[in-house]
């Protein structure tokens, strides 16, 4: 019976450590700069547009960065960038109905109908 017992915590124990959580859905990458996302995308082709620059602001972001394309010039291709988990977290349920589907990579958030960046930005790490 003490042997069941002790199987038992241990297993509970496991179960716990395996259901912690720091509070966020994005795992913390403090080594991912906007500066990447910009260098990676241009080397993809696709270029930093200071006239596609997003308001940034109205969805709790720190920055914001527009792109384009000469293969898809129509496609929306913005970058947000938060200044915590805390901040990103807050920003999904104030705005649930438009960032349900956009792609996040540390405390940046993708907002494209462009595939092909979308693959960049998730695969960037």
């Amino acid at each position: 019976m003490k042997k069941i017992t002790y199987l038992l915590l241990i297993g509970l124990m496991f179960m716990l450590l395996g259901c912690g959580s720091t509070g966020t859905s994005s795992p913390v990458r403090k080594d991912l700069t906007m500066a990447d996302f910009i260098k990676t995308f241009a080397d993809a082709g696709i270029k930093e547009d200071a006239e596609k620059k997003p308001f940034f602001t109205m969805i709790g972001a720190k920055d914001g960065v527009g792109f384009g394309t000469d293969e898809n010039p129509k496609a929306k291709i913005v970058i947000y960038e938060y200044n915590s988990n805390k901040d990103l977290d807050q920003a999904k349920k104030d705005f649930v109905n438009v960032m349900k589907d956009w792609p996040i990579n540390g405390m940046f958030v993708l907002e494209s109908s462009d595939d092909k960046a979308s693959e960049i930005f998730k695969n960037l790490k």
